[in-house]
């Protein structure tokens, strides 16, 4: 009896450790569940993260920077370009000014090179569509009076076409001529403080502008300059109501600067000069 009691004893012993054992293994179990369970949380939230930051900078990458295109100031600016001349001049007699019983040929013939046997009107032409290249590139509007030889239009009908489309500034182009062969060199022809056909505040600015042109075009050319000439007896400025000068180029009288006018290199020079010189002109307007 003594022995089936104690053999019953270690039995409920042994039902009890393997009980605990079990327990053991079970909140061992649930422990590393957890702790897996955590691992996930932690290993989605950092994925999270990443994803989130790598979004963040992908729009960062993937946002364009604004180009901010700053217009030239010259863009306000309407030049017109007179080429002098034409390829036939016309001596039919027009009034010099508004008003004016003084009247003159619409429009000479011009000169032409003792070298080259040019004509001034198609020198003048040459660098006219080079200059409007120029100034176009530079920002400018402009308008051309002649684009062709083969036109017919009077001084006063260029400055009248100017003043129509109200530019800020008209360029004459010209050519000199002269008996003397020896003469060479550039000018500037402006109308003087007394012109009674123009308008005071325009006179005051055309020799503004001439000023401007005449310094940028002997800087540029490294030509002889005469310097700057009155002028009230020309029907291009007496009817002009806009800023004007006028550029001889040089003397197609001169062999050595006759040729030098028709070489693409010099014609370039002096469309730099002129260019530079109404760039000048309005900094200071």
């Amino acid at each position: 009896m003594k022995k089936l009691f104690a053999l019953c004893l270690v039995f409920s012993l042994l039902l009890v450790g393997c009980r605990r054992t079990n327990d053991i293994h079970v909140s061992t179990n649930k422990t590393t569940v957890k702790k897996a369970k955590r691992k996930t949380a932690t290993k989605k939230k950092t994925t999270t993260k990443k994803s989130a930051s790598t979004k963040k900078s992908t729009k960062k990458k993937t946002i364009k920077k604004k180009t901010v295109v700053k217009k030239s100031t010259n863009a306000n600016y309407y030049i017109c370009i007179d080429a002098g001349h034409q390829a036939k001049g016309n001596n039919s007699l027009e009034p010099v000014g508004p008003g004016s019983s003084t009247k003159k040929p619409k429009v000479s013939s011009g000169t032409s090179g003792v070298a080259t046997k040019k004509s001034e009107a198609k020198l003048n032409l040459e660098v006219a569509l080079k200059l409007q290249k120029e100034l176009v590139k530079r920002g400018y509007k402009v308008l051309m009076i002649r684009t062709t030889q083969n036109v017919d239009i009077s001084n006063a009908q260029r400055a009248i076409k100017a003043n129509n489309a109200k530019v800020d500034a008209t360029i004459r182009l010209h050519a000199d001529g002269s008996t003397n062969r020896n003469m060479h060199g550039f000018s500037i022809l402006q109308p003087g403080y007394n012109n009674r056909y123009m308008n005071k505040q325009i006179i005051t600015k055309s020799r503004q502008l001439s000023a401007c042109v005449n310094k940028a075009f002997a800087s540029a050319t490294n030509a002889k300059n005469n310097g700057l000439s009155t002028r009230n007896d020309m029907t291009g400025f007496n009817w002009s109501k806009v800023p004007v000068t006028l550029v001889e180029m040089g003397f197609m009288s001169n062999p050595s600067e006759d040729r030098l006018l028709s070489t693409e290199s010099y014609q370039n020079k002096m469309v730099q000069g002129i260019a530079n010189g109404l760039d000048n002109y309005f900094k200071k307007v």
